[in-house]
C-alpha cells in the first residue's frame, strides 16, 4: 500500500539519526525511516531530549559541529559531539554521513534548518532591590545579503540591428522583463538560454529570420505570416521551444504564440551578450518577488498597531519585532514562524534537506495552528514540485491527534 501511494519516494528514506555528546544527549540512535515530503511528528515528553536533538542540528555548520559552551554535554568540552545520518540516495544506495567537532560530510549532501522559539528574556536592572526583566523577540534575518540592483539594460536597438529589415515585428521586452514571475522562470532556465545560442541552433534561427526579412507589410501582417508559415519551424528548434513555451504560458502577447517565440529569440541574444549581468538582474528581481510575497503573507496576520514588516537594514532584509508585551502571544508565534519558514526556504537549496521544527507548534492556538500547518504543507508541496526531498521533522510533546486535520492528513508519527 505504501509503495502504491508514495511511488519511488517511499524508498528514499532518512533511516537513522544518531547523536552523541550534545547538550542533554549522551548517545542516542533514532532508527526512524522517515519518508520524504510529508510531516513527521517526533513525540516525546518534556525532558526526553527534543531540544537537544534540535540543538545538534542548529550548532552544525557546513564544516563542523561548533557547540556553544552551554550546549556541551555535562558542561564538559572534552566530550566530543557527533551526528551520524543514514539515508537512501536517489539510486537507493545507502549514504553514511557524519559531522564532528572537526569534520562534516553531512552538509556536502544535505541542507538543514532549525526553527525554534526566538523569544528570550532580557534583564533591565533592578527595582526596589529585585531583578527585573522583559521578554524580547529576536530580530529575524530573512535575507543575509540583498542582491545588487542590476537592470537588464535597454538593448532594443542592438536587437533590431541584429534582426534586420523587419525588426518592427519584434515585441518589446520591457513588459516581459518587468514580470517577476517570468523572470523567476527564466532564472531556472539559464542552461536553455545558453544552449540556444549554439552555432547550429542560431543558424536555424537566422535562416528563418532571413525569410522574415524577405517579406513586406506591417508588423501585424508579418506576425500573421510567421504564424502561418514559420511558427512550426520555430517550435521544432530545441531550447528555443523551451523558452517560447515558457513565455507563452503567461499570455502577455495577445494570446499569440508567435510573439512568445520572437521574445524568446531576443532573450537568448540578451542573455548571451552578458550572462553575468543577466543573472544579476534576475537575482535582484527574484529578491523583489520574494520580498513582495513575504510582505503580503505578513500583512495577512499583522493586525497589530506596531506595524511589523520586513525592512532593508545594512544590506539585509530583517523583520524587527516589538517588545513581547505589545503583541499577542498567538500573533507573535505565527508571525515568527512564518518569518523563519521564509528564511528556511532561502537556505534549503540542495536536492535533499532536513527541516526541524522544535516545539513551535505546541504553543499555537487552534486557529494559528491550522494556519501554520497550511504554510508548512505548502512548503512541502513546493519541494516536491521541484523534484526535491524534504524531511520535515516536528518535535512535540502533544498528543499527535491534536495535529490530525485536513492540512496534516498524511502525517507520520514516531513515539520516541
Amino acid at each position: 500500500t505504501i509503495v502504491n501511494k508514495y511511488n519511488s519516494n517511499c524508498l528514499k528514506m532518512l533511516k537513522v539519526i544518531e547523536i552523541e555528546n550534545i547538550k542533554g544527549i549522551d548517545n542516542r540512535k533514532f532508527s526512524l525511516n522517515i519518508l520524504p515530503n510529508r510531516p513527521s511528528l517526533l513525540v516525546a515528553p518534556n525532558g526526553f531530549g527534543k531540544s537537544s536533538f534540535a540543538v545538534a542540528f542548529k550548532e552544525m555548520n557546513t564544516r563542523r559541529i561548533n557547540l556553544t559552551e552551554e550546549n556541551f554535554h555535562k558542561t564538559n568540552p572534552a566530550l566530543q559531539p557527533r551526528i551520524y545520518i543514514e539515508y537512501e540516495r536517489p539510486d537507493l544506495s545507502l549514504a553514511q554521513l557524519e559531522a564532528t567537532a572537526t569534520t562534516n560530510t553531512i552538509c556536502k549532501e544535505i541542507d538543514h534548518f532549525v526553527i525554534n522559539n526566538p523569544i528570550r528574556p532580557k534583564g533591565v536592572g533592578n527595582q526596589f532591590g529585585r531583578a527585573t526583566a522583559r521578554m524580547e523577540i529576536n530580530d529575524i534575518v530573512l535575507v543575509d545579503r540583498i542582491p545588487e540592483n542590476v537592470n537588464f539594460g535597454n538593448q532594443y536597438k542592438l536587437v533590431q540591428q541584429r534582426f534586420g529589415k523587419n525588426a518592427k515585428v519584434l515585441p518589446s521586452l520591457s513588459s516581459f522583463l518587468s514580470n517577476l514571475k517570468i523572470v523567476q522562470k527564466l532564472s531556472e532556465n539559464y542552461q536553455a538560454l545558453e544552449k540556444a545560442n549554439g552555432m547550429k541552433i542560431q543558424s536555424r534561427i537566422n535562416s528563418i529570420i532571413n525569410e522574415i526579412n524577405d517579406q513586406n507589410g506591417t508588423a501585424d501582417i508579418l506576425t500573421d505570416w510567421i504564424t502561418a508559415y514559420k511558427l512550426n519551424d520555430l517550435k521544432k528548434i530545441d531550447f528555443l521551444n523551451t523558452l517560447g513555451n515558457l513565455i507563452n504560458e503567461f499570455n502577455l502577447s495577445c494570446n499569440l504564440e508567435t510573439k512568445s517565440y520572437l521574445v524568446a529569440i531576443q532573450l537568448i541574444w540578451l542573455y548571451n551578450n552578458s550572462p553575468n549581468k543577466f543573472k544579476a538582474a534576475c537575482s535582484y528581481k527574484n529578491y523583489q518577488s520574494d520580498k513582495n510575497r513575504f510582505e503580503q503573507t505578513l500583512s495577512n496576520f499583522n493586525s497589530t498597531w506596531k506595524g511589523i514588516r520586513a525592512r532593508q537594514i545594512g544590506g539585509q532584509l530583517i523583520v524587527k519585532f516589538p517588545e513581547a508585551i505589545h503583541i499577542s502571544n498567538g500573533q507573535r508565534d505565527i508571525l515568527t514562524f512564518i518569518s523563519m519558514l521564509f528564511r528556511a526556504r532561502k537556505h534549503l537549496k540542495k536536492e535533499v534537506s532536513i527541516l526541524i521544527i522544535d516545539e513551535v507548534f505546541d504553543y499555537l492556538d487552534d486557529a494559528n495552528l491550522i494556519a501554520a500547518q497550511y504554510y508548512i504543507t505548502t512548503f512541502i508541496k513546493d519541494f516536491k514540485k521541484e523534484g526535491k526531498r524534504l524531511y520535515p521533522i516536528i518535535l512535540t510533546h502533544l498528543n499527535p491527534i491534536y495535529f490530525k486535520n485536513f492540512a496534516f492528513n498524511n502525517q507520520k508519527v514516531y513515539f520516541l
